[in-house]
């Protein structure tokens, strides 16, 4: 089933009919567990596709029971490096032998999320901070939540269990509403901006390819390279919006994935806005254990900025190698490393030179704060070459611009990035800022009422009227 489509939302409108029947924990458990067996199963062809899904599921409700029972710290390691073993080998990683792979095709969709909530699951059945005994009811509506089973979000438990065991969300008229509006958004986002973007870029990229000036070239290769990133935002924060507009008729609050992400002014601050539960699981779950751990080894508190950088290198490499199972993606996480550990180093450089007090007020002056939004777009975009080219593509890409096209090439990007995001921010600014009878007026019922069913009309248009296939969503691949 794909998500975002009309059939996904008869479904979801189903499912959410069906909870609100009884305000019972039980039944709604009930109910979200076929819900989520039955929105898994459209993905399965024959039985044999579900065998391995359902072994790494099994194995990490055993992991976690056990661990959970015994807090032994060397039956805790083995077990998370056996899931992470197992998620590579599931979801064929080239580094480990072509041989081993399994000779038939399986169910993998959504397994990365899986991934994710497992080890989260078994790391505090360890801690202790995970303090009941989830049922294989419950595990299950927790792993496999259709509303985000596809691409994520990532939930932890706890905010999980408030939604569907303890205090759910009430669906009054307000929510129902902005629930609608979300979902609206997402479809527009998915379903037409995104592929608009698509377009974009490749017009550039076959523009790119012919005969002509370096400039002209420069310009392309620039185009093509902001058109994917924008492109790969509003799919992916469509996809997030729509997801969590559908939880809302459900009374399971999702969290936000996305804030406005192009707005950061550094690269961490971008991290805390962009694919914010991926970023939020990594620093939980990468970055506190691999600092903490070398802060035993080196406890002098002079190191400690520097543990800081390294920290910050190896959980953001992880995010990229995560994203792809070649080396293209090893080469994705170095870049994110680097961004993000940089990042941290310069601004642990320019504390102890300035001072706090000067290094803020220098960090708030408009052309600093354009030229930083400018790096990080900047940075991110070339990073996301990664994400959407081979090493052969890449290789061409250099060979058409060549070393002065790549200097021009850098200076578009930057350039050109300052002066749209500069524009962007302007803009977002003024929005915020206009009001009517004291309320924002994009919050106002009347632009509410008029906006969105403007776009609801344009959506519905678009999809059904033109038969337009459903829509993609990158991160599925995920």
């Amino acid at each position: 089933m794909t998500v975002p489509s009309y059939i996904f939302l008869g479904f979801a409108a189903a499912v959410a009919l069906a909870i609100n029947v009884s305000s019972k924990a039980g039944w709604r458990r009930g109910v979200l567990f076929v819900a989520n067996i039955a929105f898994f199963a459209t993905f399965v062809r024959r039985p044999l596709e579900i065998v391995p899904f359902g072994a790494l599921l099994a194995f990490g409700y055993a992991a976690m029971r056990l661990v959970q029972a015994r807090k032994d710290r060397a039956l805790f390691i083995v077990f998370v490096v056996a899931v992470a073993v197992a998620f590579c080998w599931l979801k064929r990683y080239s580094f480990v032998p072509a041989e081993l792979f399994l000779p038939f095709p399986y169910v993998a969709v959504g397994m990365s999320y899986v991934f994710f909530r497992i080890v989260h699951l078994i790391v505090d059945a360890y801690q202790g901070t995970l303090t009941e005994r989830l049922d294989p009811l419950t595990y299950v509506n927790y792993t496999l939540n259709f509303t985000c089973l596809v691409a994520g979000p990532i939930q932890f438990y706890g905010d999980y269990r408030r939604s569907e065991r303890e205090d759910p969300p009430p669906l009054t008229g307000a929510a129902a509403v902005n629930g609608a509006i979300r979902m609206i958004t997402g479809m527009f986002k998915v379903a037409l901006a995104s592929p608009a973007l698509t377009a974009l870029q490749t017009i550039a990229v076959t523009a790119l390819a012919a005969p002509q000036d370096p400039p002209a070239r420069a310009w392309w290769a620039a185009l093509a390279t902001a058109a994917f990133l924008v492109g790969l935002y509003l799919n992916f924060s469509g996809y997030t919006d729509f997801v969590i507009g559908t939880a809302v008729f459900l009374r399971i609050a999702l969290p936000e994935n996305f804030n406005q992400p192009f707005l950061s002014e550094s690269f961490i601050d971008f991290w805390n806005r962009w694919h914010i539960t991926l970023s939020t699981w990594v620093k939980t779950y990468i970055y506190s254990p691999v600092f903490l751990a070398m802060m035993r080894r080196v406890p002098a508190p002079r190191y400690q900025p520097l543990l800081g950088v390294a920290a910050y290198f190896v959980a953001f490499f992880f995010v990229g190698v995560w994203h792809g199972q070649t080396s293209e993606f090893v080469m994705l996480g170095v870049m994110l490393g680097v961004g993000v550990s940089a990042n941290k180093l310069f601004q642990i450089e320019m504390t102890k030179r300035l001072g706090r007090a000067r290094y803020r007020a220098l960090c708030a002056q408009p052309l600093w704060r354009a030229t930083s939004r400018a790096l990080t777009f900047s940075w991110f975009a070339v990073a996301a070459l990664f994400f959407w080219s081979t090493w052969s593509q890449l290789g061409r890409f250099g060979a058409l611009l060549g070393p002065t096209g790549l200097a021009a090439y850098a200076v578009v990007l930057l350039a050109g990035s300052a002066v749209v995001l500069s524009a962007y921010a302007a803009f977002d600014r003024a929005i915020v800022g206009l009001r009517l009878d004291g309320t924002p007026f994009v919050l106002s019922p009347y632009y509410r009422a008029v906006c969105y069913t403007a776009l609801a009309v344009v959506v519905f248009s678009f999809t059904v009227i033109l038969n337009a296939p459903a829509a993609h969503v990158v991160y599925k691949a995920f």
